[in-house]
C-alpha cells in the first residue's frame, strides 16, 4: 500500500483470537510485563519520525506567544485504519462541557459498536481478553467481553450533578470542559483532529518537573509527552498523553487495569519509565473509570 507520495505505508493489521499468543505465567503473575506484550502486539502503532512528526517547542513561561502545532506532520494513515476511522467518527457524539446531560442516539450506538468491534479484531484487545479470561477477571465469549467494554466505556454518568453527563469514554478519550477548565484530553488522535480544525492551542512541551533527580527535555521523538494547551479557550496548564499508539492499545490497558483493579502500574515502554494511573469511581450501582493517563517518571538513564 502507497500513499501519493509513493512511500510504501504498513498494510492494515488485524487479528483473530488464534493469532494471539496466550499470555505467559510470567505475564500473569507481573501486569507490567502484560502491558509490555500488549505494547508488542500494537501494530496499528504509529512509527515516531516517520509516521508524525511533533513541534518540540518548550515555553520558558507559561504562555506561548507564537503559537505553534504540536504535530507538524501525520501520515494519512490515521483516516483509513479501521479503528482509527472509526475513533474519528465518535469525535463529534459529545458535548464537551460538563453539567449538560448527553443524548445519545441509536446512530450513535451503532458507532461505538463499530469502533469496540474493529478494536476486538486487533492484538492487543484480543490479547487482553485472553489475559482478563486467564485472571477470572471476565466471563464469557468474546461478545459477552464486548458488552463489558460498552458498559465500561459508553455507559452515561453523572460528572457534574447532572443526570448523564459524562461517560469514560469521553472523559478519558476526548476530554471534557468543566467550570472554564479543561479536564483529561489524554489521548493523541483527539488532541490531532481538534487541532486541525482549531478547538485546541498547543502551549508548549514541558520537561519534567522541578524535584525529579533528572531533567530531560522532550526531543520530539517520545511516544509519551507533557504538555500544556487550551481546549477553545480552557487552560489545561499540564497534561500527558500517549503518542502514535493506536485506540486499541489505550482502550486494550485501560481496560484491563480497570477490570484488575490496578490503581498504579509501574511499566517502562519504548524507553518511557511510567505510572499508568485509573481513578475508578462508583455510581448507582456500578464501577466506572473516572480517567485514567499515564505519569511520565523519571528517566532510567
Amino acid at each position: 500500500m502507497a500513499d501519493e507520495s509513493g512511500v510504501l505505508r504498513r498494510a492494515v493489521s488485524s487479528a483473530t483470537i488464534n493469532d494471539v499468543p496466550n499470555p505467559t505465567q510470567e505475564e500473569l503473575s507481573n501486569i507490567g510485563l502484560a502491558v509490555q506484550k500488549l505494547w508488542e502486539l500494537d501494530k496499528n502503532r504509529l512509527e515516531t519520525g516517520v509516521d508524525y512528526t511533533l513541534n518540540v517547542f518548550i515555553a520558558h513561561g507559561k504562555e506561548n506567544s507564537t503559537p505553534k502545532p504540536l504535530f507538524n506532520h501525520v501520515d494519512n494513515k490515521v483516516n483509513q485504519l479501521p479503528t482509527y476511522k472509526y475513533f474519528y467518527a465518535l469525535l463529534d457524539n459529545y458535548i464537551p462541557q460538563t453539567g449538560i446531560p448527553e443524548v445519545v442516539n441509536d446512530g450513535e450506538k451503532k458507532e461505538n459498536e463499530r469502533f469496540l468491534k474493529a478494536c476486538l479484531q486487533t492484538g492487543p484487545m484480543l490479547y487482553a481478553f485472553k489475559y482478563l479470561k486467564a485472571k477470572g477477571a471476565v466471563k464469557g465469549s468474546i461478545t459477552d467481553f464486548e458488552n463489558e467494554l460498552n458498559k465500561i466505556w459508553f455507559h452515561m454518568y453523572r460528572r457534574q450533578g447532572h443526570e448523564g453527563d459524562s461517560s469514560s469514554f469521553e472523559h478519558v478519550f476526548l476530554g471534557e470542559v468543566g467550570n472554564g477548565k479543561a479536564m483529561a484530553f489524554h489521548n493523541w488522535i483527539t488532541f490531532y483532529f481538534y487541532e486541525k480544525v482549531g478547538r485546541i492551542t498547543f502551549e508548549s512541551l514541558i520537561p519534567l518537573k522541578e524535584g525529579h533527580n533528572k531533567h530531560k527535555n522532550p526531543s520530539g521523538n517520545e511516544h509519551v509527552i507533557n504538555l500544556r494547551f487550551s481546549f477553545e479557550g480552557a487552560k489545561k496548564p499540564y497534561s500527558t498523553s500517549f503518542v502514535g499508539t493506536s485506540p486499541e492499545f489505550e482502550l486494550a490497558m485501560y481496560s484491563m487495569l480497570f477490570l484488575l483493579k490496578h490503581s498504579d502500574t509501574h511499566v517502562v515502554l519504548d524507553d518511557a519509565n511510567l505510572n499508568l494511573k485509573i481513578y475508578p469511581f462508583d455510581q448507582d450501582g456500578m464501577r466506572y473509570i473516572g480517567s485514567a493517563f499515564p505519569m511520565i517518571l523519571d528517566p532510567l538513564n
